[in-house]
């Protein structure tokens, strides 16, 4: 049997497109995050993570909101250790919400999400206007997303 190029092409744009479909929106990506170091647990128990400058994780499209406990340190001795730090959020690449962090108090803040539309997950990301020594941003607590 001889295969022809048109064959041989027409199946490579099919593999594509199936490639092209899943990867779009695979399951797996619900577990994704960068820019957020490994969980850890406090001498309350309470699990959470530290982001850095950046920070960018997964949600599930259907949620309709979602909230985000935040708190950061605030250290006089370290260089800028005491400024107020601006934490901006977005969903999608869209800005949702803004929070001012100016003691070392916990802080939730409260995000609207968009109609689940056709994915099954949501990007969100933050971005802190300064970080801490050891590039630490802010520290993210449970139940938010992990």
């Amino acid at each position: 049997m001889v295969v022809t190029r048109r064959v041989v092409l027409a199946g490579a744009l099919v593999l594509s497109a199936v490639a092209l479909w899943y990867l779009r929106d695979p399951a797996w990506l619900i577990h994704q995050a960068t820019g957020l170091r490994d969980p850890e647990r406090d001498a309350d128990g309470l699990v959470t993570r530290w982001s850095g400058g950046h920070a960018s994780f997964f949600v599930r499209s259907d949620v309709p909101t979602i909230r985000i406990p935040l708190s950061t340190t605030f250290n006089p001795r370290e260089p800028g250790g005491d400024r107020p730090m601006l934490v901006t959020f977005s969903i999608d690449d869209r800005r949702a919400g803004r929070i001012l962090l100016d003691g070392p108090a916990w802080r939730e803040i409260t995000l609207t999400l968009p109609p689940a539309g056709s994915r099954r997950v949501r990007r969100i990301d933050l971005r802190t206007s300064i970080t801490r020594e050891g590039n630490r941003g802010v520290r993210i607590g449970q139940p938010c997303c992990f």
